[in-house]
Parts: structure tokens; C-alpha cells; sequence
């Protein structure tokens, strides 16, 4: 898929903050490992030692808890984006998106607790009654976790033990648990290319592989062309997308239009997550033109003179169980002043 990413500031630009003084992000990435089980599976299922998370997601006052005193001492909010691989399961490939509001409780000085819940989209390639499909679902998924701290490496690192449930209607539930890395972020600043009070634009041009989510076709190369404007913690996109020709199933380009929440986690690094329609016409379906969803994650560097490079993973969602693609892809994105 194709994404493109945030701009950061030079060292002599002027540095106002992504996020209002004293907020606070985390990210993290774990893996571990789990079973699938219920409906349509014949017992349990392991997962293979493939089961990974990566989230990431600001501090968030819900509901004004926090500035009205409500929540107890070393307590906090927070909304987490997730993607969430279940790993590979006997004919379950199953994976997605979620968004979790996140409680953290600190338990004791080198401790916190956290849960979360929250929406699950979801996307398993399996096969039902001998034909195969990309079986999209919205589920929930609930997570626990524990955070020792590890500041003596570094400010805000922690390991992470989670636990992890997903509750899908109408097809299996699992459990896993993941062992992993986070951190925390205080405050960051970047500078906003609307710096000079006019939006700036950013042109993006990124190549890669694409990958149809079903049996058979190999990876293609893709490519693609975006337009992207931020605002401050927030960014629009515009694409033109080629996703290549698998030779069986997808031959598919078209536009799409994402809104992205974009994240820095260090010095001149970032991570973001988009979402949106996407029109386009597939010559190997029935060559016509039809609103498909594109979901986005993407990692990016600055590299200075309005200069940014990035990474991305997308996922192609058709919402008809089949013809989903994975998107990977790299880039290089230039900024232009208005």
C-alpha cells in the first residue's frame, strides 16, 4: 500500500508542539504466541510462535477524567492503533486493525499495569466448505498487560507482558500471549509544514510488492504516486495506486483518499496510521470501477531539505471476502512550500 509521511523540523526551524506540554505517547512491538479456537475450528489451533503486535497511541484525558480528579493517583488514558497478526493456524491466517482506549495503573515504582478494549477489524484467508476467502469480520479485541520498567537503558523503556483476547461474532476467538518492548514518549515537537501560515504540500513517489491474501498468486511489483497535507498530529492523502497484475485474480489500480494520525517516537523517526476509501477497477474481477478500503501503517524518517523517507504496510480491503492484497512498499516524499 502506499502512504506517505510526516515532515520534521531542522534544528535552527522553529519547533512548536505536536502535542499540548506534558502529554504523553507510547509504542511498542511484541510477539508470543497463542491458540485460535470455537467457531468452524475443530479444537484448538496454535498459532506457530507467529503471533506480533506493534501499537502505538497518544495520552488521552477521556471524558475529562483525569483534569477532574477522577482517576486515582498514577493512573492515565491513553488510545492506542494496533495491528494485531494471530499468527498461522491449520488453514487461519488471520490479522487487523483495532483502536483501544488503554487504562494504565502504576503499581509500584518500577511496575504498571495497563488494560485495554476496543474495536477489532479483521481479515483471515481461510477456506469454508472447500472455497477459499478473505473473511473480513468486526470483532473486539481486549488486552492486559504489564510493564516493567527498564529506565536505568534508557527513559521510558519497558518490557511488555500482554495478554491478548479477540472476541470475533461468528467466527473463532483466541488467546495469546506476547512478550515485547515499549516506550514511553513525553511531549514531542516537530515542525508543521504549515510553519510559514500556509498549508505546504507534499508530493510522494513509492514502489514495492503487492501480495493478493489468497492462494496461488506470488508477489507483483506495485507502485503509486501521493499528495499529502498535515496538520499538526493529523494528515489527507491523495493516491494514485498500481497494484500489478498477480496473473490469476488482481490486476487492480485506482484513487484513494486517506485521513492518518501520525506519531513521532524519536528524533527525526515517526509512525503513523491511515485509513480510507479507495476506488479502483479490477481487470481480472468484473473490470468494474468500486469503493474498496485501504488501512495503512507507515514508518518515516526526516532526511532534511523537506526531505522524507518511508515505509509503509497497507491492506487492500474489497468488504466481498475475496481479491484483499497486502501492500509493502518504500518512498521517498519532498516538500513544497504554498
Amino acid at each position: 500500500m502506499f502512504l506517505c509521511w510526516h515532515p520534521f523540523t531542522q534544528a535552527d526551524d522553529a519547533m512548536p508542539p505536536l502535542a499540548p506540554a506534558g502529554d504523553n505517547s507510547y509504542a511498542s512491538a511484541a510477539l508470543g504466541n497463542g491458540i485460535l479456537y470455537g467457531t468452524s475450528m475443530d479444537g484448538q489451533k496454535p498459532m506457530r510462535w507467529r503471533a506480533a503486535e506493534i501499537r502505538f497511541g497518544p495520552a488521552l484525558d477521556l471524558f475529562g477524567l483525569a483534569a477532574g480528579g477522577h482517576l486515582p493517583a498514577g493512573a492515565s488514558t491513553r488510545l492506542d492503533y494496533v495491528y494485531y497478526n494471530e499468527g498461522h493456524p491449520d488453514n487461519n491466517h488471520r490479522d487487523g486493525y483495532a483502536m483501544q482506549m488503554v487504562y494504565r495503573q502504576n503499581l509500584r515504582p518500577s511496575f504498571d499495569l495497563e488494560v485495554g478494549a476496543g474495536p477489532y477489524f479483521s481479515m483471515n484467508r481461510t477456506t469454508v466448505n472447500g472455497t477459499e476467502k478473505d473473511d473480513a469480520r468486526l470483532g473486539g479485541l481486549v488486552s492486559v498487560a504489564l510493564l516493567a520498567r527498564l529506565d536505568q537503558y534508557s527513559p521510558g523503556l519497558s518490557l511488555r507482558l500482554a495478554y491478548n483476547h479477540v472476541l470475533t461474532p461468528g467466527a473463532p476467538s483466541s488467546d495469546a500471549f506476547l512478550v515485547g518492548l515499549g516506550k514511553d514518549f513525553g511531549a514531542a515537537h516537530v515542525s508543521p509544514p504549515d510553519a510559514d501560515g500556509q498549508h505546504g504540500l507534499w508530493l510522494a513517489a513509492l514502489g514495492g510488492f503487492a501480495q493478493t491474501n489468497q492462494s496461488g498468486p506470488g508477489k507483483r511489483l506495485s507502485y503509486a504516486m501521493e499528495a499529502k497535507k498535515y496538520y499538526g498530529p493529523w494528515a489527507a492523502s491523495v493516491s494514485a495506486i498500481e497494484e500489478g497484475d498477480d496473473g490469476v485474480r488482481v490486476n487492480r489500480h485506482g484513487i484513494a483518499a486517506q485521513g492518518w494520525y501520525v506519531q513521532p517516537v524519536a528524533e527525526h523517526w515517526d509512525i503513523s496510521a491511515g485509513a480510507g476509501p479507495y476506488l479502483a477497477v479490477n481487470k481480472r474481477d468484473s473490470n468494474d470501477w468500486k469503493v474498496n478500503g485501504l488501512i495503512s501503517l507507515q514508518v518515516g524518517r526526516d532526511l532534511g531539505h523537506q526531505l522524507r523517507g518511508f515505509a509503509s504496510f497497507g491492506r487492500v480491503v474489497t468488504f466481498r471476502n475475496k481479491n484483499d492484497a497486502d501492500l509493502m512498499t518504500i518512498g521517498i516524499m519532498k516538500g513544497f512550500d504554498l
